[in-house]
């Protein structure tokens, strides 16, 4: 059924809270943390005294975003006392958590709020992370994750708003910056936050002392509601803001009513307010001639009564939009939002299944909302839609609900409602839908090891819904230390939002439309440390045409996780309660899949080598590539952007050097001359290269054996120490995963470097020889830059960069901070290439690069330390580096 809010008001109806949203008596106000005096114990200045008590080191810093801020110390937090919180004040319903905060890069993450149940389980998490990026994630009750927002750009060292709401009713969740929507979810169904923090509530650091918030913290609030976006803009600026806001209705809802009382606060400094009214966005939104209703000081406006604006009242299945000019004393307007409500039509609406829908039970219910002043239904349904369209006479009934009785498998049927209300008869529309058919299923590859090492089962499963417990899948897969594989076509039957939710126990990827919507793959796969021993639902939405999509899932699982190994996979949308993904929707892979480079990349290299996987049926493969998306999209092989066929078994294209900073797109058409539907027809694929050249940004390595094809570990491109011992250095973690998955500064991963200066080692370099970017020179590059992140429990030793030609010695360029390794932040180093020349480098043709700790020329006794490098590049000089 529709989630869209009703909102019934009366003639005479006073909204008493349209003004109080930021009022410290306001009913959903839980907390609100000014942090204009920072004590032992920080005051809660809502009526609901939650007042927080200092750990570890918050002072007061006088230079907040308004007055004073709480500046944090790494690992210190204000403790809210979880299991003593009142339950009555824990948000589950509804909740908006929001904050200025302005933090330091420290490589890691920063938890703005942390509260769990007694099962240990996040249920409210707002972050920073350390890839640059806002969080806010939401979980109920046994792990199920409601909804993980990532998105946004943080800037660290800066002012930023960050604001997070969640409304069960409408399903929907918003992650808002600097007050504007990043991110917003839309849920297939609402669900409860988990009602209690018995293992604990914090400020600034999570239960467990993981993710320091460090910097600055403003204005913290927690409300027990969603609050709309005008809310979130007057939450962030405060005092002084000059717009309307709180609209009544709010803004989007479904009005049940041919008459409307419209309500709102006005800006700080109206002193009255110009009311704008119509049925057209647009009109409204420029104030054209018959929207401007007038000019008044009351902040109330009533229309659809005789003697106001629509004496005739207002239609029913309308749209009218509104907006609110605040007029300054001294004539200053400022413009206000364009907010709506919805009147209903007198028709049913809101079919469920949604018109169009497939893959539906046969023994399904339908239903629908009831049109706008509806008593009676009369239900007509059958399996012709002229019968069905044509149909009249049939009996009336009460109730919003239908069951037709047994159907047909692969059938699609069509059905009516005629709505009758206190004046006449409303004839519906002709829905439809499709019952599931037999058959279907994915592709299911099962390898013994965590990552694909060793194949030992190949099957079809009808759908992703397991629970294999301590006994594993097959027996040639055993029920330890497994990975798996599912690899299909989905079939999405109405073009809308979906919205994914993987449940596992264990690491889980999921790709749908060759896009990574989930990765939860070396923390939860491969690091008992973040392993919570119980299965985690995710969700991820994502919009899709309807049609049919590639879609791959990736699964990995070991016994020492605790409890045993669950894989599950539902889907959800608007039309679509959250269901299983069911095996009528799910077919075998036929189409080419898992591009890469993956689609929508950026910061290509510009000798990049495309490949792809195969459809099942393929016996060739047509390539198409070039710079027009839509020729690509609309080539044929005697378009200039076909470039011939492929054998099966030789999955790739070379495109030559490519251009920079430009965008590419590329299809890969199965082809198979002896089956009808041949050619399947593929999915354009896009790209962009970089401006800059690539001289490793890690993200190629991989924990495979070194005997399985694609094996890239780390260690065996870039030399490190491992068998020289004059030099103490070492690439790499010494177990899976061998790079390092948190600490980076773009992308999945940068390369850890440890070095050993004690003896017998004076010195510590890892190199890797180049074997393409060899060319320093190409397209005017002259600086070279990495990014490096240490740690101030280092030994001080010098850092240096050797570069050199297969003859002759290296040059070396030392960076001028003695105490570089003890910077435990991302730190850019930019190198003139001019220094390498002036000591007889060859730039045309350069043989190798060596990142080194220690003094290489006068090598003498020193310390050790871990290092972290990233993002090794050659730019232009005349433009700016990021």
């Amino acid at each position: 059924m529709s989630k869209k809010l009703f909102y019934l008001v009366s003639f005479v109806l006073v909204l008493a809270l349209a003004g109080n949203a930021f009022t410290a008596d306001d009913p959903s106000l839980v907390i609100y943390y000014s942090f204009d005096d920072v004590r032992d114990v920080i005051a809660d200045e809502s009526v609901k005294g939650h007042n927080g008590t200092v750990q570890g080191d918050i002072t007061a810093e006088p230079d907040g975003k308004h007055n004073g801020a709480a500046k944090f110390a790494s690992g210190s937090y204000i403790d809210l006392n979880g299991p003593a919180f009142p339950a009555e004040d824990i948000p589950t319903s509804g909740i908006t958590l929001a904050a200025w905060v302005k933090c330091e890069n420290t490589g890691q993450h920063h938890a703005i709020f942390d509260a769990r149940t007694d099962e240990g389980t996040w249920l409210i998490h707002p972050e920073l992370r350390s890839n640059g990026q806002f969080r806010w994630v939401l979980r109920a009750y046994g792990m199920s994750t409601i909804f993980d927002i990532s998105a946004g750009s943080v800037t660290w060292g800066q002012w930023q708003h960050y604001a997070g709401t969640y409304d069960k009713e409408s399903g929907k969740a918003v992650l808002y910056i600097n007050g504007q929507v990043v991110s917003q979810v839309d849920l297939a169904c609402g669900t409860d936050i988990g009602g209690d923090w018995e293992d604990g509530a914090r400020v600034g650091l999570n239960i467990d002392s993981a993710r320091p918030f460090t910097g600055l913290m403003d204005d913290f609030y927690l409300f027990k509601r969603a609050l709309s976006q005008s809310e979130i803009k007057k939450l962030m600026h405060g005092e002084g803001w000059p717009y309307a806001f709180s609209p009544s209705p709010p803004d989007g809802a479904t009005h049940l009513n041919t008459f409307v009382r419209l309500d709102w606060s006005p800006g700080d400094f109206a002193g009255s307010h110009n009311v704008y009214l119509g049925e057209n966005f647009d009109d409204v939104n420029e104030g054209a001639e018959g929207t401007f209703c007038g000019n008044q000081t009351s902040t109330y406006f009533i229309a659809g009564r005789t003697g106001f604006t629509y004496p005739q009242g207002l239609t029913s299945g309308t749209t009218y939009y509104w907006r609110i000019d605040e007029v300054e004393v001294d004539g200053t307007i400022q413009k206000g939002d364009v907010w709506s409500f919805w009147i209903p039509p007198n028709t049913a609406y809101d079919p469920e299944p949604a018109d169009a829908a497939k893959f539906i039970d046969l023994d399904v219910e339908l239903s629908w909302t009831a049109g706008f002043g509806a008593k009676l239904h009369t239900v007509y349904f059958g399996e012709n839609f002229d019968d069905v369209n044509n149909a009249a006479g049939g009996p009336p009934q009460v109730s919003t609900t239908y069951t037709p009785g047994p159907l047909e498998l692969n059938k699609t049927y069509y059905w009516r409602i005629d709505e009758f209300g206190a004046a006449a008869t409303y004839k519906g529309r002709v829905w439809s839908f499709t019952t599931a058919a037999t058959g279907g299923g994915v592709r299911a590859e099962y390898y013994r090891g965590m990552n694909f090492e060793n194949h030992v089962l190949s099957r079809i499963d009808p759908q992703i819904n397991f629970n294999w417990s301590l006994s594993g899948p097959h027996e040639a897969v055993g029920d330890d230390n497994f990975s798996v594989r599912w690899i299909g076509d989905l079939h999405v039957p109405i073009s809308e939002t979906y919205s994914f939710y993987p449940k596992v126990q264990g690491g889980v990827r999921l790709w749908v439309n060759d896009r990574l919507l989930v990765e939860k793959w070396q923390d939860y796969a491969i690091d008992e440390r973040w392993q919570e021993h119980m299965p985690i639902e995710y969700q991820r939405a994502v919009y899709l045409e309807a049609g049919v999509y590639p879609i791959v899932m990736e699964f990995a699982y070991r016994q020492s996780f605790g409890g045993g190994a669950v894989v599950q996979l539902s889907w959800g949308g608007p039309s679509l309660p959250k269901q299983l993904i069911p095996q009528a929707a799910l077919s075998l892979p036929i189409k080419a899949n898992r591009p890469s480079p993956s689609n929508g990349a950026v910061d290509i290299k510009q000798t990049a080598i495309l490949s792809w996987k195969p459809g099942d049926y393929a016996a060739l493969h047509q390539v198409y590539f070039g710079t027009d998306k839509e020729a690509v999209r609309n080539a044929d092989t005697a378009s200039s952007e076909y470039k011939g066929t492929r054998n099966i078994g030789s999955e790739s294209y070379d495109p030559g050097k490519l251009a920079w900073d430009t965008t590419y797109y590329w299809r890969v058409d199965e082809v198979n001359n002896v089956n009808p539907d041949s050619p399947w027809i593929g999915s354009v694929w896009g790209f962009t290269t970089a401006n800059f050249l690539i001289v490793d940004n890690f993200e190629s390595y991989n924990d495979l054996n070194p005997d399985v094809p694609g094996s890239n570990r780390i260690f065996l491109t870039w030399i490190d120490g491992y068998s020289q011992p004059a030099n103490g250095s070492q690439v790499g973690y010494l177990d899976p995963p061998f790079c390092e998955k948190t600490i980076v500064h773009s992308g999945r991963q940068s390369m850890p470097l440890f070095y050993d200066n004690s003896g017998p080692a004076y010195h510590s370099e890892a190199t890797l020889p180049l074997s393409e970017t060899r060319d320093w020179t190409e397209e005017g590059v002259g600086v070279l830059t990495l990014w490096f992140y240490g740690d101030s429990a280092n030994t001080p030793e010098l850092m240096y960069v050797a570069v050199s030609n297969a003859t002759g010695p290296a040059a070396v360029v030392y960076h001028d901070n003695p105490d570089a390794a003890l910077l435990n932040t991302w730190t850019q180093w930019n190198i003139n290439l001019q220094e390498f020349s002036n000591q007889g480098v060859i730039l045309t043709n350069v043989d190798s690069l060596s990142i080194g700790l220690g003094n290489r020329s006068n090598p003498q006794v020193g310390g050790s330390g871990k290092m972290f490098i990233d993002d090794i590049r050659l730019y232009r000089p005349p433009e700016p580096v990021p």
